[in-house]
């Protein structure tokens, strides 16, 4: 059995951790375990990509949906047969942590070995997006965003501060929408069309994103299709009156706000419209989303939708 943990140590942030994991794939001795760091940003699409050109059976994250996310792409980068894509995992210990949630994933080191031990693996969906200028391809497991997401994504990238994720990520909430000018969006489906003024729009496979906000409460892991919340021309005063509601998963019912399911949308845009994915900026609208029904094996409880 080969197991490669791919670590987003950022600033030491894993310091008490690391010594801990490492003495336990000793103690344990449950196979050939790799561990390899980032060291700038993207790196870990790099290294999860080659960790699965070299062969190994779990490959798994150790940091936030970020890290994830980008071994999930290095992963899919490979020459490698799907079929013989290893399984992938996560040890959630990023600020964020929301993909976490939906899996219902603790940062707990024996429980993740214990689900390697037992190969208690789920198939689960995926999100790909095709960004149309460029043709660049990008997945993702968690939330593909649409508007003020990705602004606020690009503003934390560039921000420092001492407050934790949950107050950090609604302090730039906040000050997205003072400064954030709504793009007119068109977002088509098979069965629907929406068009008009956005100021977000999440496509999702899990349900929160953003620090806990429970966006797509009906959002399930393996059902083939997403889970779409559109808040259109919304006020920030409305936003905030509702945030504690999408904090608990209730649906806003709003004349601006609609949900929808799709397994494919088009998201066209004649203004210079953002998409980020899992918290990571892709790039500029128009661009394809897609479902891929259970196009991974991930390392997660039996009992989770």
């Amino acid at each position: 059995m080969k197991i490669v943990l791919v670590v987003n140590n950022k600033n030491g942030r894993l310091a008490k951790v690391l010594p801990r994991l490492d003495e336990y794939c000793q103690r344990t001795n449950i196979g050939s375990v790799q561990f390899i760091s980032t060291l700038r940003k993207k790196h870990a699409i790099e290294l999860a990509r080659q960790a699965t050109e070299n062969g190994c059976d779990y490959l798994v994250a150790v940091g936030g949906d970020g890290t994830l996310n980008e071994v999930l792409n290095g992963m899919l980068q490979s020459n490698i047969p799907a079929n013989e894509y290893p399984a992938i995992g996560l040890l959630p210990y990023g600020s964020a942590n929301d993909f976490a949630r939906t899996a219902r994933l603790s940062n707990s080191i024996e429980e993740l070995f214990q689900l390697i031990q037992s190969n208690t693996t789920q198939k689960i969906d995926l999100g790909k997006i095709i960004i149309q200028h460029t043709q660049e391809t990008r997945y993702f497991i968690n939330i593909a965003g649409v508007g003020l997401g990705p602004e606020v994504v690009q503003n934390m990238e560039q921000s420092s501060t001492g407050l934790g994720p949950g107050l950090n990520y609604f302090k730039h909430i906040i000050k997205g929408f003072l400064s954030y000018v709504k793009k007119e969006v068109s977002c088509t489906s098979s069965t629907w069309q929406w068009k008009g003024k956005l100021l977000q729009m999440a496509v999702a496979n899990g349900r929160y994103h953003g620090n806990a906000i429970c966006t797509a409460p009906d959002a399930k892991l393996s059902d083939g299709q997403f889970q779409i919340a559109i808040f259109g021309d919304l006020s920030i005063w409305d936003y905030l009156k509702n945030f504690n509601k999408l904090k608990k998963g209730v649906k806003i019912n709003l004349p601006q706000v609609s949900y929808h399911e799709a397994k494919e949308v088009l998201l066209e845009s004649n203004d210079s419209c953002g998409i980020e994915a899992d918290g990571e900026y892709v790039g500029l609208a128009p661009a394809t989303i897609s479902i891929m029904p259970k196009a991974v094996r991930f390392l997660m409880p039996p009992t989770i939708q």
